[in-house]
């Protein structure tokens, strides 16, 4: 349906309104209102037609005059565009004291500075679940409960994903990494049930093909390269029970071969790999979450014990940049972390990092270009972001995510520039594969020169 300009806007509009006055992004109000950031703007495009706006300050300034939003101390005429009935954010800002020279300001000096006071205010501003609605039960973390599925938005260039082929079988709690300019995805739970599947994404041709089934049927499982293969350790069975079992895959020959086992049965853990060795951290322990890591040497096929993380919990993410690995997030069933903490291998000990900017539990970890970035996440909190890390800077950053809500237990895996994220739950499992290009810009030198 066209929309015209001067046409009245919806309460959902109304809403948008005050949500844009209050200095939040798209993504912000798409986390606030539970909406998807492409929805936001279609939105937003609308409003400024009917408006006849051409910007967000515009908006706000526009908003305030027809007192579609309050602010106090600032007096206008009432527009008949919105009534005191509807339910709108109400802006608040302080009034000049009568005794300062402020008061003798004239009313758009005043809306300027309100509007400069909350755009700045803004930037301390959160995604929050919408009002009126509880958070999802806790419970158990090994186990799904099944509910109506978050709607995936269709990525878009400007947000930076793209959709791929898609998995073969509905997935999550599987390991992903990428080998060779391949993605590998082991085991996992289907809604049938655990799987042993392997399933192997060729980046080049954008098909999946089947590979040898692993021997184990778990889930809540790693996979990451090491000096002679694809190590695959532990995981939980369809009661929850975890295993000490660990294989490496030989991706030329399409083998398993079993090897040393972990010196104690866990899944849910986080690992990553430096220098040709696996290092896991925390998991599950059949009894608890545990703050444990260990680190395995496929040259003589041992593991070792190693400096522990500082917490306890399982679900949490860990990835390598340079010569640190970083773990972070987690779930212990009944709250989600922001934790960061960094392992440092060539000393054998932990340093901390800045918080996540939201916590996040299941989620995915990922390093490319100097930079982390955490992906997914959400079982008591609602996500309408990702996350990027500055290890120069220790800061965490928004940067756009397909799904919003909750997004876990997925597969993420890196390969050159590129981010890649595999199923997951969303409410039910995913087979949706998105990349993400990190790093979208190259850098050209000419070696030769023409003459002007």
């Amino acid at each position: 349906m066209p929309v015209d300009y001067g046409e009245p806007l919806s309460k959902r509009e109304l809403e948008i309104v005050g949500l844009v006055a209050g200095g939040l992004t798209n993504r912000e109000i798409a986390a606030r209102i539970y909406l998807s950031p492409n929805t936001v703007k279609v939105h937003l495009r609308n409003i400024f037609t009917k408006t006849g706006v051409a910007s967000r300050t515009e908006l706000t300034v526009l908003a305030m005059r027809e007192r579609w939003i309050e602010v106090p101390g600032v007096t206008t005429e009432t527009s008949p565009a919105a009534t005191a009935d509807e339910s709108m954010p109400e802006v608040t800002a302080a009034p000049p004291p009568a005794t300062s020279i402020l008061s003798s300001w004239p009313r758009s000096r005043w809306i300027a500075l309100t509007i400069g006071l909350l755009l700045a205010l803004a930037v301390l501003v959160l995604p929050q679940r919408p009002a009126g609605q509880a958070a999802r039960p806790t419970g158990n973390g090994l186990i799904d409960q099944p509910e109506a599925p978050v709607v995936a938005a269709v990525p878009t260039e400007e947000d930076g994903w793209t959709e791929l082929s898609p998995l073969p079988a509905r997935r999550a709690r599987m390991g992903t990494t990428a080998f060779q300019g391949k993605i590998y995805a082991i085991g996992g739970v289907m809604e049938e049930g655990l799987t042993d599947r392997l399933d192997i994404y060729d980046i080049e041709t954008g098909q999946w093909q089947s590979g040898t089934p692993y021997p184990a049927i778990v889930a809540n499982i790693g996979i990451v390269p090491v000096t002679n293969g694809l190590l695959v350790a532990g995981g939980c069975d369809a009661s929850g029970r975890p295993s000490t079992l660990a294989h490496r895959y030989i991706p030329a020959e399409n083998t398993w071969i079993e090897v040393a086992p972990l010196p104690q049965p866990l899944c849910a853990y986080g690992i990553s790999a430096y220098a040709g060795r696996a290092y896991l951290f925390g998991g599950w322990d059949g009894t608890a979450y545990r703050a444990v890591a260990y680190m395995y040497n496929s040259e003589d096929d041992t593991w070792k014990t190693i400096a522990a993380p500082s917490e306890a919990r399982g679900f949490g993410a860990a990835a390598t940049l340079s010569n640190r690995i970083f773990y972070v997030g987690g779930y212990d069933d009944k709250r989600e972390s922001t934790t960061c903490e960094v392992y440092l291998p060539e000393d054998d000990r932990w340093e901390s990092c800045a918080p996540m900017l939201l916590p996040r539990g299941g989620l995915g970890l990922a390093s490319t270009g100097g930079r982390l970035f955490a992906l997914g996440g959400g079982w008591t909190n609602y996500l309408g972001f990702n996350e990027r890390y500055d290890p120069a800077s220790d800061t965490w950053t928004v940067i756009e995510t397909p799904i919003v809500g909750e997004w876990r237990n997925l597969g993420v895996a890196v390969w050159d520039t590129s981010l890649f994220t595999v199923g997951g739950w969303r409410g039910d499992y995913m087979n949706r594969v998105y990349a993400f290009e990190a790093l979208p810009w190259r850098i050209f030198i000419p070696t030769t020169f023409s003459s002007p």
